[in-house]
């Protein structure tokens, strides 16, 4: 939620709790990680509360530079490799798998360029017109680039799983995007969490009827 730190801290405990829930419903360990991905998102949200707070706060301004980067952390090196990672680990078909290997090894590559980028280049956030904007020192060629891979790597996955309904997660996330981008474009790494909620509500979806069809077996 970009709009205001209050927004910020509710959203991400909401999604903490939604994301604690989501974890108990796993039945089996190569769960956890998809099952996680709520909680991931209450974090970062969380992180974006602090930095709110160190942006229109001046007693907590030597918080920026810290909570600027946790977030970029999530934004950037964290899910374009989570999310193959978890759909990798869900899958239970050997061939499936051995088609979500190869792009979960694309984005492990991607977070590892942009945790570098991350570390050496300098990153600020500011606010502007009432949501934060993120500045990151990329080169022009590594961000064209970076998006078209950040898109294959959170979104094939979803279709090439053997479980039909990642793909309506995958759907909503190319929606979510797409509309934040329309609306929000100066604001989109900030603004598109605003749909981490209805996404973590798939994500629960998702992990309740698999475990649903396990205990079934």
């Amino acid at each position: 939620m970009c709009f205001s730190a209050a927004a910020s801290f509710g959203a991400g405990a909401v999604l903490c709790t939604a994301g604690m829930l989501t974890i108990r419903k796993i039945q089996k360990p190569s769960q956890l990680a998809f099952a996680a991905i709520p909680l991931f998102f209450g974090i970062q949200q969380l992180s974006e509360g602090l930095v709110w707070l160190s942006l229109t706060h001046p007693e907590y301004a030597g918080w920026e530079t810290l909570t600027t980067h946790i977030f970029s952390f999530f934004s950037h090196v964290l899910w374009p490799v989570w999310v193959a990672f978890a759909v990798l680990l869900f899958e239970e078909d050997k061939k499936k798998k051995s088609w979500l290997f190869p792009i979960f090894i694309l984005g492990l590559v991607l977070s590892i360029s942009e945790a570098y980028f991350i570390a050496t280049q300098h990153i600020y956030a500011r606010v502007i017109g009432h949501h934060i904007e993120y500045y990151h020192g990329f080169p022009t060629l590594f961000i064209s680039v970076s998006e078209v891979v950040y898109g294959i790597t959170t979104i094939l996955p979803c279709f090439i799983s053997s479980y039909k309904k990642m793909r309506l997660f995958a759907m909503v996330l190319i929606v979510s995007v797409i509309v934040a981008d329309i609306f929000y474009h100066k604001w989109l790494i900030s603004v598109w969490c605003f749909f981490a909620a209805l996404l973590s509500m798939i994500v629960f979806y998702i992990v309740k009827m698999a475990s649903a069809n396990n205990a079934k077996k």
